[in-house]
């Protein structure tokens, strides 16, 4: 039991650590990436959503009534002076005003209409390339708006988003660049939040993340901050989030639902060419005044996002690896695959909890390392237990039936036979009577003959009963019904089994009569109980033997029985199906035993041949 305990132990470990190494090294070559980026956008959106956070749509409806975008200035005029009497407490345009209009006029309203905001910021954009900085972003060529629009604004911060170079997909953004001139310049949703919160100072940059506001954001590489969705910004049609230009314009929208807040003006019409592919949505993409939303949202409901390093999803790995290849090599199958199946359903919540938790775990690789560990110790337990259960059922076949031994071997009880166990059996012991004096007459080619043809006899009985044959021992036969595998009604199966060798006496007799011997005839001894039984011996001697006091006391009744007779205990009667006519001994004192013990003798008629 022990050996089995160790060797299992060492193959689970040998599993871990192999599986576990190989899905280190996948982790840290970026194997699979794009799988672990796609589980991990299933589990948006998950941010809540700040009602501060309002956008101004330039859609269709506008552009029909108002003209195709871009507008003229006194537009944007009028859109933002109608802000400022709603009460909004900044307002961000996510569009680029880099061309004077032709009448000076329309610039001076816009300006004038940016200096009464509280606080407004427009956009610059450009090209998005590494600087000397490896922590920052240079915004190459950029694109900033009229010297006299950005003098009137509060701010000016760039609106370039970052879509991931292997499936475009946004989600990233540049909290922070670097100008060609080395200054620095916040994104439209770092400067919102500045401006809601009624500071414009500097950004300080730390090695993970910036200060702001007073408030510390949380950022990755190139100080990009990790995006969080939230139900309510997803630029659909309806949702309070979204208002409509031209209803802003004609005083159709309630001030309760701009008073206080953060404004992002920006093209929501499709056909402006403005849409960004997100997680939350992958066919149409959002329109990019969203994603500076939702950048916004992030930072005021504080919903920010940290991956795992691989360090800790290779420990997670480690750890759950063991446990299934452990469970696999200790436990029953079905039970380590439910086992398995329950590790695989809690990492999936832990992650969905630990990503509304702010920590994004890498769900793939646990997960399938849990799954090839699972089908790794199944192998390894196939290609060690079942060779193992094989030779053990080579060893019962010399015992039992072929189609036994197999069945123990199905029936996963080849361990419990080897290691040992208790079981309620019926013993049998079979002797030739006068095999002794016998022999001394006769040529040892010829006692070799005649046991040759008794074994076969037996054995031929037994086995087809159901028995297992123990061991050969000088002219007594030594048999057990009940173990390994269990018989049903076993004192009246051996019962049965020890009269038809008695009548088959004849049988033996005829096909020894070359040998000129008298008649051969058998005494036969039988006892039920309790015995222990295993697989004994070591080195390079083992057998499968029973032991115990039911055992000894079958012995003894074997040495009481005479020619064709069966003797039992008279307890054993009760035992039997069907009482045979028998005979009482009454108490008998045998070896070894304190007590006598009542015994019954069954004598089975058989016609004895004359002698030669």
């Amino acid at each position: 039991m022990q050996r089995r305990t160790l060797r299992r132990i060492a193959s689970a470990i040998a599993v871990a650590v192999i599986v576990s190494g190989l899905a280190a090294w996948g982790l840290s070559a970026g194997a699979f990436a794009g799988f672990q980026r796609r589980a991990s956008d299933s589990l948006f959106p998950s941010a809540k959503t700040d009602s501060r956070v309002v956008v101004v749509g330039i859609d269709a409806q506008s552009e029909r009534i108002i003209g195709q975008f871009p507008w003229p200035h006194t537009v944007e005029a009028q859109l933002t002076s109608q802000l400022v009497r709603a009460g909004a407490a900044a307002v961000v345009w996510d569009v680029v005003f880099d061309t004077a209009p032709a009448n000076p006029a329309d610039n001076a309203a816009f300006a004038a209409a940016l200096r009464t905001a509280p606080a407004s910021v427009l956009a610059e954009s450009g090209r998005l390339a590494p600087g000397p900085d490896p922590g920052l972003s240079v915004l190459a060529d950029p694109t900033q708006p009229v010297a006299s629009l950005a003098s009137a604004a509060g701010a000016v911060a760039h609106s370039q988003v970052l879509p991931d170079p292997t499936d475009g997909v946004v989600r990233l953004l540049p909290v922070v660049v670097e100008q060609p001139n080395g200054t620095l310049i916040p994104s439209l949703s770092l400067a919102a939040f500045q401006a809601l919160r009624g500071q414009s100072g500097p950004v300080t940059i730390r090695p993970n993340g910036v200060v702001a506001a007073g408030r510390f954001i949380p950022t990755e590489g190139r100080h990009l901050l990790r995006l969080n969705w939230a139900s309510g910004l997803q630029g659909t049609p309806g949702e309070p989030a979204l208002v409509s230009a031209v209803d802003v314009l004609d005083g159709h929208v309630a001030r309760s639902r701009l008073a206080g807040k953060v404004v992002f003006i920006g093209a929501v019409d499709p056909l402006l060419g403005d849409h960004q592919l997100v997680p939350t949505n992958k066919s149409t993409g959002v329109p990019g005044v969203f994603i500076h939303a939702n950048a916004l949202n992030t930072m005021l409901t504080a919903s920010y996002l940290s991956p795992v390093s691989n360090l800790q999803t290779d420990l997670w790995g480690v750890l759950l690896v063991l446990v299934v290849a452990f469970a696999v090599m200790t436990l029953p199958v079905w039970a380590s695959g439910g086992l398995t199946v329950v590790l695989i359903g809690g990492w999936i919540v832990f992650a969905i909890v630990a990503f509304d938790g702010g920590h994004v775990e890498n769900i793939l690789y646990p997960l399938g390392a849990m799954v090839i560990a699972f089908v790794a110790a199944l192998g390894v337990r196939y290609a060690t237990e079942t060779r193992h259960r094989r030779h053990v059922s080579a060893l019962f076949a010399q015992y039992v039936p072929e189609a036994v031994a197999r069945q123990l071997e199905e029936s996963g009880r080849v361990e419990n036979a080897v290691e040992g166990e208790r079981l309620d059996v019926t013993l049998f012991f079979c002797d030739l009577r006068g095999f002794t004096a016998l022999s001394a007459t006769l040529e040892p080619t010829d006692v070799r003959a005649m046991l040759n043809e008794f074994y076969e006899l037996t054995t031929e009985i037994i086995l087809a009963a159901g028995g297992t044959v123990l061991k050969f021992v000088g002219d007594e036969v030594f048999a057990v019904f009940g173990a390994p595998l269990p018989v049903e009604h076993h004192p009246q199966v051996t019962l049965d089994c020890a009269m038809e060798i008695q009548r088959r006496a004849p049988d033996l007799h005829q096909q020894l009569a070359y040998l000129n011997i008298p008649a051969i005839q058998f005494g036969i001894g039988m006892n039920s109980g309790d015995v222990v039984a295993a697989h004994v011996g070591g080195g390079r001697r083992r057998q499968y033997d029973v032991v115990g006091d039911t055992v000894n006391l079958a012995s003894r009744l074997c040495g009481q029985a005479g020619r064709g007779e069966i003797v039992i205990p008279e307890s054993m009667l009760a035992l039997l199906d069907t009482v045979p006519p028998h005979e009482s001994m009454g108490a008998v004192q045998l070896k070894g035993l304190d007590e006598p013990v009542p015994l019954v003798k069954i004598v089975v008629d058989v016609e004895v041949p004359a002698p030669a």
